[in-house]
């Protein structure tokens, strides 16, 4: 009894032996890895160099279009004065890194700096302003605010919110949504 029982601790321990041993193969997922990516994959196992970078990807020359609220500007005993802004920015815009995580936007010549999250959020830094020319009451300074993502390498969006403080009229407000696209 004693034999059998020294025989069946041996073949156990050495089936134990044996099966511990055998190596299970780790199945590899390809996609990025990097949790401050855009694009980041949480089941990914291997970082297949796939990454990108909502920073990296807001620079460049970006064609825009926009749809702005009308802009009526009213003064009393005077008249109504429509203002079309959808005319009033450019067809493209040049954005540049200042440092990670701020980038700059060229509007007509005129920088707008903004904040680019690690996700593509990106949102216009405060008291940002430009000059537009309204066409009756010349050049105006528009304070501008405003958010919007980018989604991919090659397109996002913005909405801004624009403040002109016009003489006479006192302070006109309007918003625009600009499509990005590469």
């Amino acid at each position: 009894m004693k034999n059998i029982f020294k025989i069946s601790t041996v073949l156990f321990i050495g089936v134990s032996l044996v099966v511990s041993s055998c190596k299970k193969e780790e199945v590899l997922i390809d996609g990025c890895t990097d949790i401050t990516a855009m694009n980041y994959k949480d089941l990914a196992t291997n970082n297949d160099g796939s990454c990108e970078y909502a920073y990296d990807n807001a620079q460049g020359l970006w064609s825009i279009f926009s749809v702005c609220d009308d802009l009526v500007i009213s003064i009393p005993l005077v008249g109504d004065f429509p203002v079309p802004l959808n005319d009033m920015f450019p067809e493209s815009i040049e954005i540049t890194g200042e440092e990670y995580g701020v980038v700059s936007m060229d509007i007509s010549g005129e920088n707008v700096l903004a904040d680019v999250s690690y996700d593509g959020a990106v949102t216009i830094q405060d008291d940002q302003k430009i000059s537009l020319d309204t066409g009756d009451f010349g050049v105006v300074d528009v304070d501008i605010t405003g958010s919007g993502k980018i989604e991919t390498a090659t397109n996002g969006d913005l909405t801004l919110n624009l403040a002109f403080d016009v003489p006479l009229a006192g302070t006109q407000t309007s918003s625009c949504e600009i499509t990005f696209s590469k």
